[in-house]
């Protein structure tokens, strides 16, 4: 079995290899080791984690603000961003061992198709390229520099951003990947870190650690990354103690749940469980467009089996284009079969299973109760499923989007659930006169909405997004790209950064006053 310190340089060439699934700092070597198998498309590998205590937390915690002090906090912004950027690029080439490792042992431990796997890791890994990281410092902090020292602000004296000495984070599983996003934020920062990663997909974040350390390793002993089992107040609690910003990602019971242990003074930043909608308007059914339309919410729904809180759950669909909703709503089911030819879905538990059963017979109910709903699924089993209703609205109304939320009736719980799917390429068509109809609908769901994939012409583009962001949706993009969120968007709505940093000011004069008792000043 190898040593902590063989496993950052690599990985035995065996094909029963015990590989370890976390980062600590050089020097840190616990006195306990677990295993688990995975059974992998080239053979049995084995996954190493630590046995960590409560005290070992609170020693480990200690040791990477120590390092925080001496190596990360002295390094420039940029000088961070460039180990960053560089350790990114390693990703971009396919035959770098990691990527490799990763690529055989996400889709193992996760059940998603492995040429997704590859492609969408490689697409996400690109977001965090120099000139990216760039372009995302330059729009959410205006000077990056003040992350650096004192500099002079619009008010007339300085201003300096700290960050965080530590952030305890607690990585979620439905994504590969999310996680790198959150470690590059904090580093860049120059917060260290405690990552408690998940035994669903415990491999992307500390792969990345590891990258990081063959660019910088002094930089990389900032960084721990260690699975444990979600809920074990004894690792959970000192590491919420010892860190100055909490970041969870999860369900919203777990974010919740951490969120209350939190001090009232301390940054908890918690991204739970949210509704992805997708609109698309008669000009994206012409006879010219409706094909690529249909292919992009396929692509959509199908990434990652709509595990991501990016992804649809319910797509509105404008009559009046040269194909009618119900047409889309068939047309969809043909592009979600090749889709299945071509990245097949992850294998259900019994209880996923039944869920998508349980959406289908609803909705067949629906039909025979004289309903316009229908059906539209996988021949065999529940690969996909494309649920499709009408919404009615007064046309005569002055405000067409309230009036189709009074015509149906619908409490803010019922409003909620008829948006919601069993995921697992399960989606919501819902035929609408106009889409501001659909607009109406979400008024009750504020909260809970986050991602719009639109595909409408530009006249209309800003006038649907300006309605959307009044019901609380924080995320415009195109149809077909909602999976794949732009480096620097607004996560729920929030700032990446700044949510992280605490402001210093100089006040205007303080120089001037400080000269004052220089005794070659008059």
């Amino acid at each position: 079995m190898p040593t902590a310190g063989e496993a950052m340089g690599g990985f035995p060439a065996s094909s029963t290899a015990t590989i370890d699934v976390f980062h600590l700092p050089s020097g840190v070597e616990p006195a306990e080791y677990a295993t688990y198998d995975v059974a992998t498309a080239q053979g049995a590998r084995q996954l190493r984690y630590p046995v960590l205590n409560g005290p070992a937390i609170t020693a480990l915690a200690r040791r990477l603000t120590e390092v925080r002090a001496r190596r990360l906090a002295a390094m420039s912004v940029n000088d961070i961003l460039d180990v960053l950027a560089r350790a990114a690029e390693l990703w971009t080439d396919p035959d770098f061992e990691l990527r490799r490792h990763a690529e055989l042992l996400i889709p193992a431990i996760t059940g998603y198709q492995s040429d997704m796997v590859r492609i969408e890791l490689k697409r996400y890994m690109r977001q965090f390229r120099r000139r990216e990281l760039l372009r995302f410092l330059d729009a959410e902090i205006g000077q990056p520099a003040m992350l650096d020292g004192f500099r002079p602000n619009k008010a007339g004296g300085y201003s300096r951003y700290v960050g965080p000495r530590l952030t305890y984070q607690v990585f979620s599983s439905n994504v590969p990947g999310i996680p790198v996003w959150s470690m590059v934020m904090t580093l860049l920062v120059k917060g260290a870190i405690l990552g408690k990663s998940s035994f669903s997909e415990p491999v992307m974040p500390a792969f990345f650690a590891r990258s990081i350390a063959m660019i910088d390793p002094e930089l990389a002993d900032a960084i721990a990354v260690v699975p444990w089992k979600g809920g074990s107040q004894e690792l959970e609690d000192p590491a919420i103690d010892a860190a100055d910003a909490v970041i969870v990602y999860g369900s919203s019971t777990t974010t919740k749940l951490i969120a209350g242990k939190v001090a009232g003074a301390k940054p908890c930043l918690g991204y739970g469980a949210k509704i992805g909608l997708a609109f698309i308007g008669r000009e994206a059914l012409r006879p010219d467009t409706y094909a690529d339309t249909v292919h992009r919410a396929a692509v959509d729904i199908a990434t990652y089996d709509q595990q991501s809180c990016l992804a649809p759950q319910t797509i509105f669909v404008e009559t009046g284009g040269a194909l009618a909703p119900r047409e889309v709503a068939q047309l969809l089911g043909g592009e979600l079969e090749g889709q299945q030819r071509k990245y097949p879905r992850a294998v259900l538990s019994d209880a996923e299973n039944m869920a998508i059963q349980r959406a289908r017979t609803n909705t067949e109910m629906q039909a025979l109760m004289g309903g316009s709903d229908a059906v539209i699924a996988s021949r065999n089993g529940t690969a996909w499923t494309v649920l499709y209703r009408e919404l009615e609205a007064d046309a005569g109304a002055e405000d067409a989007g309230l009036a189709a939320a009074a015509a149906t009736g619908l409490g803010a719980a019922e409003t909620l659930t008829s948006l919601l799917s069993p995921l697992n390429r399960t989606i919501n068509v819902v035929a609408v006169p106009d889409l501001m109809d659909a607009v109406g609908q979400l008024a009750n769901c504020r909260g809970w909405l986050q991602s719009c994939g639109v595909a409408v012409d530009s006249s209309r583009l800003f006038g649907l997004a300006d309605a959307l962001a009044q019901v609380g949706v924080d995320r415009v993009c195109p149809l077909g790209e909602m999976d794949r969120a732009k480096s620097g968007w607004h996560h729920d709505g929030g700032f990446n950064l700044i949510d992280l940093l605490r402001a210093v000011d100089i006040e205007r004069g303080s120089d001037t006053y400080s000269d004052s008792f220089d005794l070659d000043m008059e």
